[in-house]
């Protein structure tokens, strides 16, 4: 079986544990945290505010449920299974194919894929499959005059295989991308960083606001689209669920996904950056 998809898998959510004075129940799909005597909660806070046995949880006539569009199931990369990966290179704004672009598998702690793991060139549609490894965690890296440097970071699916549309920038628009979310140009030393943010149905999510674990350098902006161009005029995603940092320096950065308004934390993810390459990654909730 082949999963259609458009982005990467969510990291699991951890099961929550047993309480004393409570019992586990299965209501409607979802764990449930019972008290026999009281309403657990009046609103969302209630339930946040319980503890970590309550994370991602919300309040429903009174208890505190599993949240599905939230709180994810997937498989963790050290467990995942070995799967085919099919990718449709194609350039960002006008989806055209992307053929005899250089494609290579890379571990993640190999930061410059000095040593990859597969490398093969897309055909004259821009398709590249690989089969991925058992327990891969890692990213594809392509090269070519015709785009952008580029990394695209990968997760496993939950079961069957995938097949990606991955659409590449090119120097212009890469240009173009910083221009507009107020850089007056891409520096040398850093790169940009492409978000795109999904629920646990696999829907684009609107209202994802990102931050990362470090203060911003003057040089530094995140930008989400509006009218499908990059902004800083607004602080969180349209319906395309798009959004990213342009100018970041080189190494790895944290990023925070967070739901607005409530302020949820929905999803944490690492990426890797470097200098003159636009790295992607699909954000999906997590156990943070």
């Amino acid at each position: 079986m082949t999963n259609r998809c458009t982005h990467s898998v969510p990291e699991p959510r951890r099961i929550l544990p047993a309480v004393a004075f409570f019992g586990v129940f299965e209501l409607a799909g979802c764990s449930v945290l019972v008290d026999a005597d009281r309403p657990q909660c009046s609103t969302n806070a209630d339930c946040t505010n319980r503890g970590a046995a309550f994370a991602g949880a919300v309040c429903n006539a009174g208890l505190c449920e599993s949240d599905s569009q939230w709180a994810c199931e997937s498989v963790l990369f050290g467990d995942a299974p070995s799967y085919t990966l099919t990718m449709h290179l194609q350039e960002i704004v006008a989806f055209a194919p992307l053929p005899h672009v250089n494609a290579q598998l890379c571990r993640r702690l190999d930061v410059t894929c000095k040593d990859p793991v597969i490398s093969t060139i897309s055909d004259d549609e821009g398709v590249v499959a690989m089969q991925i490894e058992t327990g891969f965690d890692g990213y594809v890296q392509f090269i070519d005059s015709k785009i952008t440097p580029s990394l695209y970071f990968l997760t496993p699916p939950t079961t069957g295989d995938l097949d990606l549309p991955i659409r590449l920038t090119t120097p212009f628009v890469a240009a173009g991308i910083v221009a507009s979310a107020g850089g007056s140009s891409w520096l040398s030393d850093r790169g940009i960083i492409l978000l795109n943010a999904f629920d646990c149905q696999g829907n684009p999510a609107a209202n994802i606001s990102y931050a990362i674990d470090s203060a911003l350098t003057s040089d530094t902006f995140i930008f989400y689209l509006v009218n499908a161009l990059p902004t800083t005029s607004v602080t969180a995603t349209d319906y395309t669920g798009y959004g990213g940092l342009v100018n970041m320096p080189a190494g790895v950065t944290t990023i925070s996904a967070v739901l607005e308004p409530s302020g949820r934390k929905v999803s944490k993810l690492s990426v890797l950056v470097r200098a003159g390459f636009v790295s992607y990654s699909s954000v999906t909730p997590n156990s943070l």
